[in-house]
């Protein structure tokens, strides 16, 4: 209920800015689809019509997810972010991505030709901590959380085996499972089981906070090869390690020309960093991730990351081709893993 409070005053406030700054009407009306409201916009006869999503704070996660989820909308409704700040760094990549916003700050970008507004630079009037996130969605937090969407199921299993799967301490289960019960993720029937439900917001959220909370914890560094086409005919085989991101959807999809090879392992892989003269370099386009779960799961492609990995890591991107592939790949391999039981 607290979620939904602070959402509507962020909506309230970014409508309310909006109106002052760019002298026009808008109000809200009712829910719609996945997002949060409908908004309605007016310059004198003139109208538009959004669907709006309401985020505390935007992240790299954050604009990969709501460009997949615009996707659901019908060809005439756009859809329009709404947050409680927007530097003006994060306004110009969103402007080039086509992501329409609005914040409580008074800064825009809209584009729904005659009506253009592209607002940057206004700062709110007062900053409120962001504060940390739940627990489920920290660092290890996010392992469980992993865990369980891979494998349906795995919440009614012993906490012991959970945290084995998830590479997690015991003590993590219990209060990860404790935040997804509050947040009405995880059900406890007690005799009759536990049960994960709303589990395609569940996976958003994940894919929205593991950039910033688990990834970069887990990223040993980054590379490069002489040879750019190198990843093409390189399988792991024999290395404890498989591929991730761009290279792990180009194989899955046949679709992508990756532009960065992503690299998941459990021990630094000394012996093809040899064969493929492989050297460390800050802004190399090949990254080496550590392994951070504990499970098999079954399926042909066995040298790639499960696909909500993959998922993940192309909408952190934030580039459109990546997103489109990324949505492929949703319809493809992930819809068995958030349909509810």
């Amino acid at each position: 209920m607290e979620n939904k409070k602070g959402e509507l005053e962020i909506l309230e406030k970014a409508l309310d800015a909006l109106q002052k700054t760019a002298n026009l009407n808008a109000r809200i009306e009712k829910g719609n689809f996945d997002f949060h409201a409908m908004l309605r916009i007016w310059v004198n006869d003139i109208e538009w019509e959004f669907a709006a999503e309401v985020k505390k704070r935007v992240t790299p996660g954050t604009l990969g997810v709501f460009v997949r989820q615009q996707h659901i909308l019908p060809r005439e409704q756009k859809g329009l972010l709404v947050t409680g700040y927007v530097t003006p760094q994060l306004a110009d990549r969103m402007k080039e991505m086509g992501i329409q916003f609005i914040d409580t700050a008074g800064n825009a970008y809209i584009n729904e030709p005659p009506l253009f507004i592209f607002i940057k630079g206004n700062k709110p009037a007062e900053m409120h901590p962001l504060g940390r996130p739940t627990r489920a969605f920290g660092p290890t937090g996010l392992q469980v959380v992993f865990a369980l969407l891979c494998n349906p199921g795995l919440e009614n299993e012993p906490y012991r085996r959970i945290a084995k799967a998830a590479n997690t301490a015991l003590g993590t289960v219990n209060w990860v499972f404790r935040d997804l019960i509050n947040m009405r993720h995880l059900l406890d029937t007690g005799k009759r089981g536990r049960r994960l439900i709303k589990k395609k917001q569940l996976l958003e959220r994940w894919v929205t906070m593991y950039p910033e909370q688990l990834r970069p914890k887990i990223l040993e560094g980054r590379y490069r090869a002489p040879d750019t086409d190198w990843w093409k005919d390189e399988q792991l085989t024999g290395l404890k390690a498989c591929w991730g991101g761009e290279v792990a959807a180009a194989r899955l999809t046949k679709h992508l020309k990756p532009m960065v090879a992503t690299i998941y392992m459990k021990e630094r892989p000394a012996g093809l960093l040899l064969k493929r003269k492989i050297i460390k370099d800050l802004n190399g386009n090949i990254e080496l991730l550590k392994i951070f779960w504990n499970f098999e799961y079954e399926w042909q492609f066995t040298n790639l990351v499960h696909p909500v990995l993959i998922y993940a890591d192309l909408l952190a991107t934030r580039d459109t081709r990546n997103i489109e592939i990324a949505e492929i790949i949703y319809e493809k391999e992930l819809a068995r893993f958030i349909r509810e039981d």
